[in-house]
């Protein structure tokens, strides 16, 4: 495969005079399919040098311009990006794009969204960590929803990753991002997670968007909040997914009630032998939760690899533990992660909680402020590894 990178060397480009020694490199390489800048920071006239030389790869299919503008002027970046994604427009190959960790937000949001809304090759889209809440966020999937139309007219390939992570997408972006995946219904794999999102915004998704994907195969919804009314609605459309590989709802807060409901709605189900990482971390699931999320596996989840339940309200030594445990064995495949965080209820805390419901309702409310607060940006080694596997499958 042919390929060009500078990455993360930690270099500064300000002007053309700057990176032109490494464009020159890049010029006499033919055929391109990959070019790689991330963790190395671009001005407007580096920016303006690089699009010259980009808008000439026909062949191009991957680029990684992740973390390219750090301690750039909040004014600078617009039309720094402007100048790339105006320049990739004009390649015809280009499926895989990954622009996270810059910090966009609602100010860099227009050249984004033109470039989302037009370039009708894209199947990969990575966005993770750009600050853009939830007017920005919904601008993001209105552009995606344009997409599917371009898509359709053109007969370009399907969209099938998008990854928005890290994003403060809340619910007031939600009714965008359902019907963005309504409009294209061929998403295989979407990541939400951390992001603020509530129950009634998971509600929204699940019913008017993920419900209308069939082919999805992964499904990354970790660190928001669902409780047992986003527990419900995950039920009623959970079944829709045959091809689902990968489910994570670790801490999303889905409570006792929730646990039960989820685990009712695979037994009651068809079997899903396609599913094999079941990520449930730090959700308030109890001893009901479990035994039934035991017989889950048992009848409905045959091909089950990955089982992540640490953290949640029963004891590691739990029966169905045990149960699980053995069903793994006897398949020989399937582990369940370190249980060295369990918080076993005693039977005077078990009491208390049946007599005062609104105990939950104080932990959502928590919850929900903790959201509040900002997050500092980080890099994560998950998006970095997805983007490599993405890379390794699609070239």
């Amino acid at each position: 495969m042919s390929s060009f990178s500078i990455e993360v060397q930690g270099k500064k480009f300000d002007t053309e005079a700057d990176i032109r020694p490494y464009l020159e490199k890049l010029d006499q390489l033919e055929n391109i399919r990959e070019v790689n800048f991330t963790g190395n920071s671009y001005g407007k006239g580096a920016c303006e040098a690089l699009a010259k030389s980009l808008a000439s790869k026909k062949d191009l299919e991957v680029a990684n311009l992740s973390d390219i503008f750090t301690g750039r002027i909040r004014s600078e970046i617009p039309d720094s990006l402007d100048d790339i994604l105006v320049a990739l427009l004009n390649c015809p190959k280009l499926h895989t794009i990954d622009l996270s960790d810059n910090a966009f937000g609602i100010a860099t949001i227009d050249p984004l969204e033109s470039f989302l809304a037009k370039h009708s090759p894209l199947e990969h889209l990575l966005l993770s960590n750009n600050g853009f809440g939830p007017l920005a966020g919904s601008r993001v999937a209105n552009a995606l929803e344009k997409l599917a139309e371009v898509k359709k007219a053109n007969g370009s390939p399907t969209l099938k990753t998008v990854l928005c992570g890290r994003n403060r997408l809340e619910n007031g972006s939600m009714e965008a991002w359902a019907s963005f995946l309504a409009a294209h219904g061929s998403i295989q794999e979407i990541r939400l997670y951390q992001n603020g999102i509530r129950q009634e915004g998971l509600e929204h998704l699940f019913l008017n968007g993920l419900a209308k994907s069939p082919e999805l195969e992964k499904l990354d919804l970790q660190d928001n909040t669902l409780t047992e009314r986003g527990a419900r609605a995950l039920s009623k459309v959970f079944h829709n997914w045959k091809k689902l590989k990968e489910l994570g709802i670790s801490d999303c807060l889905l409570s006792a009630r929730g646990g039960e409901i989820f685990a009712q709605t695979i037994v009651d189900g068809e079997e899903l032998p396609n599913l094999e990482i079941l990520k449930l971390q730090y959700n308030e699931i109890e001893s009901n939760g479990i035994n039934l999320l035991s017989e889950a596996i048992a009848k409905k989840l045959p091909n089950l690899k990955t089982l992540e339940i640490n953290g949640n309200r029963f004891s590691e030594d739990h029966e169905a533990v045990d149960s699980i445990t053995k069903i793994f064995e006897d398949r020989g495949f399937g582990e369940i992660d370190e249980l060295d965080d369990m918080e076993e209820l005693t039977d005077d805390e078990d009491e208390e909680e049946d007599e005062n419901e609104s105990g939950f309702e104080d932990i959502v409310k928590d919850a929900e402020e903790e959201e509040e607060e900002n997050v500092a940006p980080e890099k994560s080694d998950e998006v970095d590894d997805l983007a490599a596997k993405i890379e390794k499958t699609t070239i």
